[in-house]
């Protein structure tokens, strides 16, 4: 109570507020409360009314939930019904699968005595042909076998499996045996092999013998084992003839061609193991020779009377040829490897050995055709200790063909070879290009590049040893350049890097140049944990660019060494000529006709005769380069020297133009065009001190002007290019004409 009086003093409060004055609102506040109160009892009333009404809805809606609560109800109940007769029907299913399940079984297993029926069918057919001989019906039903077998290979039948290839491999046996006896018999009324006695009998013609010899193949053929029951009996019974590992890289060959090698192998280990007199440490070539003598006399025959057989049925991926060599390479192979572990502890041996076979691998891939992709001896000689002990044998007999070279009393005579006449090529040139042109056809065939790139070191380190070598015999001799070995051993340095930039745009090299690049590239890649995209550049230049520029280098310190000799031998003749008098000899019209100054007779002879030594003793590339530096030193020395410390009188210059148009530059014309083109000095000095004087006193007024622009454009119109308008007025200066006006 004491709360709504509260409330009510509230009200009041807000309403009225604290001005007395607003009492006035009292009137406005009883209406408002009375306009409420009637709002409240007229809602009271409406509610009263409509309440019968909501009632009613509420039950009705009571009496619906009931009626469809007793629908579900009966639903429910006839729902049960039914899961419990599907149920019951579920129950009898289940025994029929049983049953169904059983029957199944029984015929997977009837299926399964079927098939060991038909397989022991096939037997029993296989048996009764090969009794009676008829070697067509014995080999169809084994290719019909052959083929059940293959199809059976994925079969969860293991056991069935197992049977199936057990009993393949019986009969294989039993009918390989039979069809090679009689394909022995065969060949050996063809007279194979086609060597010794026999050798006469490739040709002979035995119609009736060579086409039972051709069934016979297309039997064998027929009898080959599927791959992978070849594997798998390798796995089980197989045992390797060779302990080497080498010889897992030979593909196993067709019945045929194995039939053919055997008497051919038989041969060979008679000839060559045990105690024979042929099987020789120290011949090596004996048993190389006697294979490619083999496959030279047989392939032929091989590819007329073989390889048709294996088209004809659907074999024609098999290469009869190839498998034929290949079969007697693996011979080769066998005995190689079995000889370097005897032999490679002697260097003379082992050094053969390996020269034989490479030669041997080397006949194969180039003359005989043999694939690329099939192995052969390098494969024997890159085993890995094998390697190592190859490269140092190749580096130490290198070395000592090195030494013999340079040592050779005839090493710097010139080869008598017309095509290379103009390259003056010695002995040791064309030696040492032979010693690298042979490293290089021992390892060409080597499958690997990275084999291969430690051969290219080799070469690379036997080229830069060599020019050491060549340096070296340089420092050991004090005399004249022209006269010692300098020039020869200049011949011999240009000779070979000329051979060595060639070479390097061959085919071999370059592809060693990339993966060169390719190696270091990796390495680099490696190192800084970069991507190798990154590294690899793009690839240019060759093998021999590092080693071909230090050559070049040393060929023109060389160079300009010896014209540099010939220089100062010319130059020591020429005191007389530069200390004559220039300022007071006779004009043209003063004498019959211009002859040389007698005081450069002996300069004049002394160039020609060092010229004439130069052309006749350095390649003609090199003369070049020396004659252009000789002339260079002369055009400079002859301006200096004599232009630019005499006085010429009219008689003088005339004179000294004589000497350069008529004598120097014919000497040099001898083996140049156009020899003046190379003094631009001494020939515009000669045009300068031989103008008119008029126009020689307008020149030297206009190159007084200091304006040079002005000064070159007035010196070509008189043809001096070369000059600066400075030199020319010196140049002028020595005119006594022009000095003592």
């Amino acid at each position: 109570m004491i709360d709504v009086k509260k409330k009510i003093i509230q009200k009041f409060n807000a309403e009225l507020g604290s001005d007395l004055k607003g009492f006035e609102k009292i009137y406005e506040f009883h209406q408002g409360l009375n306009l409420q109160k009637d709002e409240i009892e007229k809602s009271l009333s409406m509610a009263s009314s409509e309440a019968p009404s909501k009632v009613k809805v509420v039950i009705e809606s009571v009496e619906k939930i009931d009626t469809t609560f007793q629908q579900l109800e009966e639903s429910s109940a006839q729902f049960r019904n039914d899961i419990q007769k599907a149920l019951h029907e579920t129950d009898k299913s289940i025994d029929m699968q049983r049953i169904i399940n059983t029957i199944s079984h029984l015929d997977k297993t009837l299926a399964y005595l079927n098939f060991i029926k038909h397989v022991e069918s096939i037997s029993e057919k296989i048996q009764i042909a090969l009794a009676a001989g008829d070697d067509e019906s014995t080999v169809s039903l084994y290719t019909n076998f052959t083929d059940i077998s293959s199809q059976l290979q994925l079969s969860a039948c293991h056991h069935l499996v197992s049977y199936v290839r057990e009993t393949l491999h019986f009969w294989h046996n039993l009918i390989k045996d039979k069809l090679s006896k009689e394909y022995n018999d065969v060949l050996k009324a063809l007279k194979w092999p086609f060597c010794g006695n026999n050798s006469n009998s490739l040709n002979t013609s035995m119609t009736d013998t060579l086409t039972k010899f051709k069934i016979l193949t297309e039997y064998l053929l027929h009898l080959q084992l599927p791959y992978s029951l070849i594997d798998c009996r390798r796995k089980e019974s197989i045992k390797p003839v060779v302990t080497s590992v080498l010889l897992t890289d030979f593909a196993p060959v067709s019945l045929p061609i194995s039939l053919l090698v055997r008497p051919l192998r038989q041969r060979f280990i008679y000839h060559f193991t045990g105690t024979k007199l042929t099987n020789r440490q120290d011949k090596p070539e004996w048993f190389f020779t006697q294979i490619l003598t083999w496959i030279k006399h047989h392939v032929q025959w091989i590819q007329k009377n073989v390889q048709p057989v294996a088209n004809s049925i659907g074999f024609s991926h098999i290469d009869m040829k190839v498998e034929f060599m290949q079969s007697l390479v693996q011979l080769a192979v066998e005995k190689l490897h079995s000889e370097l572990s005897i032999v490679q502890y002697d260097d003379a041996l082992f050094a053969h050995l390996v020269d034989e076979a490479l030669g041997f691998e080397r006949e194969l891939r180039e003359t005989l055709f043999y694939p690329p992709t099939q192995p052969a001896t390098v494969f024997v000689l890159t085993q890995a200790h094998v390697f190592v002990k190859w490269i140092n044998m190749e580096k130490k007999y290198a070395t000592e063909k090195m030494d013999a070279i340079l040592s050779s009393s005839t090493a710097w005579e010139k080869l008598s070879s017309s095509d290379t006449d103009d390259m003056k090529v010695t002995e040791c040139a064309d030696a040492f290009l032979t010693l690298l042109t042979t490293i290089s056809d021992r390892y060409k065939h080597l499958p690997q590049p990275g084999h291969r790139l430690q051969f290219l070191e080799l070469q690379l380190e036997l080229i830069d040893d060599w020019r050491i070598r060549l340096l070296q015999l340089l420092h050991e001799t004090n005399e004249d350049p022209l006269t010692s070995l300098m020039p020869w051993i200049l011949n011999t340095l240009h000779y070979v890097a000329t051979v060595l930039e060639e070479w390097g745009v061959t085919v071999h090299f370059l592809q060693l140049y990339f993966f060169k690049k390719q190696f270091e590239a990796v390495e680099s890649a490696t190192s800084e944990g970069s991507d190798i995209n990154e590294t690899m550049d793009e690839v240019e230049g060759s093998v021999f660019d590092e080693a071909v520029a230090l050559v070049r280098r040393l060929e023109k310190e060389l160079i300009n060494e010896i014209s540099d000799a010939v220089a100062l031998d010319v130059k020591a003749r020429s005191r007389p000529y530069r200390t004559d008098k220039w300022f007071a000899m006779q004009s043209a019209k003063e004498v019959v006709s211009l002859s040389v100054t007698p005081s450069g007779y002996s300069m004049f002879q002394e160039l020609a005769t060092q010229l004439n030594q130069l052309y006749n003793t350095l390649a003609l590339p090199l003369f070049n380069q020396a004659w252009k530096n000789l002339a260079l030193q002369l055009d400079q020395f002859l301006l200096e020297e004599v232009i630019l410390v005499n006085h010429f009188n009219r008689g003088g210059a005339e004179q000294v133009e004589y000497d350069i148009f008529r004598n120097l530059f014919p000497l040099f014309g001898l083996y140049i065009n156009k020899p003046e083109s190379y003094f631009p000095l001494i020939k515009e000095a000669c045009i300068l001190l031989n103008i008119l004087l008029g126009s020689a006193m307008l020149l030297l007024e206009a190159l007084n002007s200091n304006d040079e622009s002005m000064g070159r454009e007035i010196l070509a119109d008189i043809g001096v290019h070369k000059m600066s308008p400075k030199l020319a007025l010196k140049v002028l200066g020595t005119r006594t004409d022009i000095a003592y006006i």
